[in-house]
């Protein structure tokens, strides 16, 4: 079974095109060769790996959740990070419709406001698909660039985890809630 309801489109914004990779795309950046110097990196086939399990133990086959989204400036076709959604909206019975999202910025392009753009995008398309009411990140206490990210998309600071070493921010538009368990399944 696919899911149908949410399409792989590319999103554009002001300075950025964020494509989604289709499963060729995906299963080919994963294993791309350690010396590929945009996705041979250790952390970005750790992030591909994640999201491939996480899909994996998924009841139902949400792959364009799960996908990684490549965000490239359209001025150059320049590769300036990629930004991902960690789960689907049905997957954690304990907080359906609660998308969490990761993201990872090239070095080169931090700072220049690139993954703010990019957070905001894919926050307003993530809250325009059925059953989704509200983000959720978690940020390593050794990145407070990511903390200023989320601030300035309208996210919140929820906790944090001293043992993990990292907060968690969430973004819930006002008068949206959470699925009742009825609701879940219509």
């Amino acid at each position: 079974m696919t899911d149908k309801t949410v399409p792989l489109i590319t999103l554009e914004t002001a300075r950025l095109r964020i494509v989604p990779l289709d499963r060729a795309s995906f299963d080919e950046k994963r294993h791309a060769p350690a010396d590929d110097p945009m996705f041979g990196t250790e952390e970005f086939r750790e992030a591909m790996d994640e999201l491939a399990e996480r899909a994996a133990h998924d009841r139902k086959s949400r792959f364009a959740w799960y996908t990684n989204r490549l965000i490239y400036r359209k001025e150059d076709g320049a590769y300036v990070g990629s930004i991902a959604f960690m789960n689907s909206p049905e997957k954690d019975p304990d907080h359906v419709g609660l998308i969490e999202i990761g993201y990872a910025t090239e070095e080169a392009y931090r700072g220049q406001g690139y993954m703010t753009e990019a957070v905001s995008a894919i926050t307003e398309w993530a809250l325009s698909q059925p059953k989704v009411y509200g983000l959720i990140a978690g940020v390593q206490d050794a990145n407070p660039a990511s903390d200023r990210v989320l601030e300035k998309c309208g996210f919140v600071k929820t906790d944090h985890s001293d043992a993990l070493s990292l907060s968690v921010w969430k973004y819930i538009p006002r008068g949206r809630k959470k699925m009742t368990f009825l609701q879940r399944f219509f």
